[in-house]
Formats: structure tokens, C-alpha cells, sequence
């Protein structure tokens, strides 16, 4: 329960209407105005302002002919009613779904790969919502999360044990080996497991080679060193040293999808779609933020969905079969 800062339960607060008709009067300097924004007539605007005058018992204007400008004390006041009305506004805001602040914690790859770019989408959608992300660099898939109250976290992994936190699934990773032309057209074309020996394999290097690792166990590629190869901090600089023709890659198709339209990237021989790590949204289970957190989960995951449309038509256009899968983790 919150505590209050006061004893008497708020009983020596002057009246909403009040407030508001002053913190107009005063931003504005000038009870006509004040009037027009608030559908009021200027003596309207008067009694509220003497009735406040008379609750607080200090005078909040100075009035000279036609002008008026705020006292001390009503300077004073003014700056505190307007955090006040400020605090009401934004947690209306919040308790309805419309705005606030929301703190996001995703995987460096889906913050630079995957939202960043859909970021004027979702200011499109929800104007009011004020997204701050932060990308999560040394945590590893089987880490236990802390997750506060105005935070949703994005978390991959192959399983998360924990009951502690609400937990959904957004989508599973659909893992194909990715590798550029300009590399094949220096070191040879792949057009099968075996022409894979000898050639460099990308890793990331926090999670190990689990993915590399899980590709070789799905298509009976016992020779394959997966040992070998370069480590990379993250998935987004794999990709982007795959891109650049370093090496082959195993990589979470929906990274790659731009990648494999622009021929920068190609999956080189007929494989199976794989079914990888588990992308989960934990949130605290009791948060005062659960309207808010709920407006962002829906666009989070109607994205999600466009974008597997998306890959399931790519890859019907590239000859693979979109549901040809192997769960393997």
C-alpha cells in the first residue's frame, strides 16, 4: 500500500475544478483566455479563482486594470499544481492503456535487428507511449530474470524453469544456415552438409555454439566441427559478418528476412526448417502497469505474426517448405 505524506487523509484540498481554472488562469495570465480553453465565461473564472483565494486565504493575482500577474504565493502555488495535475494526468493515463512510460529489456539482435526499425510503428500506434529500451549484453539463456514493476522483459531461451513471473511466449527461432554469394564464389559453392567442412563458421559467443551445435545433430552432420570458426559478441554482428562474406551462419530467419530479399544472403541447399530458443515476455504478475503492458503486448505480437507471414511467403518463393520443421531444443 502507498503511504501519504500527509495525516489528515487529504481533507484540506480545495476543489479539482478550482485547480484547473487556476493553473489556466495562470499559464495564461488572463481569465478570458483561461475561459475560452475551459468553456467557461470570464466571471466564471473569477468566482472559481476568489473561491480558491478564500480557501487559501492569500490573494494568488495582482490585478492592474485590464492585466494580472501572479503573487508569491500564487507563483508558489501554480508550480506545485501543475506537478500534481501532471502526476493525476499520467496516472489516468496509465490506469486506461493510453500513455506512460514502459521500460523494455530485449536482446542487443532484437533491439537493433527487429524493433528499432519498427519504432515509428509503434509511435504511430500508441503517441502516448514512451518506450525505453535497454539491451540485455551479458545475459545468457539460462539466467534467472529480476523484472520491476514498469518493465517487460524479453528473454530467449530453450526453457525458463522459474514460476516467479508472468510468463508468455512470443515465437520460437526458425534457424536456417546462411551464407553469402561472394563467399561461395571465393571458397565454393555448399550444396550439401559435407561441403561445409573446412569452411567458417560464425558462432556468438555468449551462448556458446548451441546453434551451430543443435543444425548439426537435426541433419545427421556428425563430421562437422562446429568448434571452429569465429565468435562474435552478438547476433546482429554474426549476421553482419556473414553479410560481409566471413563466414556461414545459423541464424533466426526473422533477422535475415531484408538479407535474403536483397540476394545479399541465400540459404545455399534444401534443409528443414529449425525450430530454436524460445522467445518469452516476462512481466511482474501483480504490476499497476498491466493496462499499459497490455496496449504494447498486442502490437508486439500482431508484428511478430506480419513478419512470420512474411517469411512463410519468402520461403514458399524460394522453394522451401515453411512447414517442414524439426523442434529440436
Amino acid at each position: 500500500m502507498t503511504n501519504s505524506h500527509t495525516k489528515g487523509r487529504y481533507q484540506r484540498l480545495p476543489a479539482q475544478q478550482s485547480v484547473r481554472v487556476f493553473e489556466a488562469a495562470a499559464r495564461h495570465l488572463s481569465f478570458t483566455q483561461a475561459g475560452l480553453e475551459l468553456a467557461m465565461t470570464q466571471s466564471g473564472v473569477s468566482k472559481q479563482i476568489k473561491g480558491l483565494e478564500a480557501f487559501l486565504g492569500v490573494s494568488l493575482f495582482t490585478r492592474k486594470g485590464q492585466k494580472i500577474s501572479l503573487t508569491d504565493a500564487g507563483r508558489l502555488f501554480h508550480a506545485s499544481c501543475v506537478q500534481a495535475l501532471d502526476c493525476l494526468q499520467l496516472a489516468v493515463d496509465e490506469v486506461q492503456g493510453e500513455a506512460g512510460r514502459l521500460r523494455l529489456q530485449a536482446p542487443p539482435t532484437f533491439a537493433a535487428r527487429w524493433l528499432i526499425p519498427r519504432m515509428e510503428r509503434l509511435q504511430q500506434s500508441h503517441p502516448k507511449l514512451e518506450l525505453h529500451i535497454e539491451t540485455t549484453w551479458l545475459r545468457t539463456i539460462r539466467d534467472r530474470i529480476q523484472v520491476e514493476g514498469s518493465e517487460l522483459v524479453i528473454h530467449a531461451c530453450i526453457n525458463y524453469p522459474f514460476d516467479d513471473l508472468h510468463s508468455e511466449l512470443l515465437r520460437r527461432e526458425s534457424l536456417f544456415v546462411l551464407v553469402s554469394p561472394d563467399y561461395m564464389a571465393r571458397h565454393g559453392q555448399i550444396t550439401g552438409p559435407d561441403d561445409l567442412q573446412g569452411k567458417a563458421l560464425i558462432h556468438t559467443r555468449l551462448d556458446g555454439h548451441i546453434h551451430w551445435e543443435a543444425w548439426a545433430r537435426t541433419v545427421q552432420a556428425e563430421g562437422l566441427d562446429t568448434s571452429q570458426g569465429y565468435e562474435f559478441e552478438t547476433l546482429d554482428m554474426a549476421l553482419s559478418a556473414a553479410e560481409n562474406g566471413i563466414g556461414i551462419v545459423v541464424c533466426d530467419l526473422i533477422y535475415a528476412l531484408d538479407a535474403l530479399e536483397s540476394g545479399r544472403l541465400v540459404i545455399p541447399f534444401k534443409m528443414p526448417l529449425i525450430v530454436g530458443l524460445r522467445y518469452l515476455l516476462l512481466s511482474q504478475p501483480s504490476s499497476s502497469y498491466q493496462s499499459l503492458q497490455g496496449n504494447y503486448r498486442s502490437w508486439l505480437k500482431q508484428q511478430i505474426v506480419l513478419d512470420h507471414q512474411r517469411m512463410e511467403r519468402l520461403l514458399i518463393r524460394l522453394g522451401f517448405d515453411p512447414h517442414d520443421r524439426k523442434d529440436v531444443m
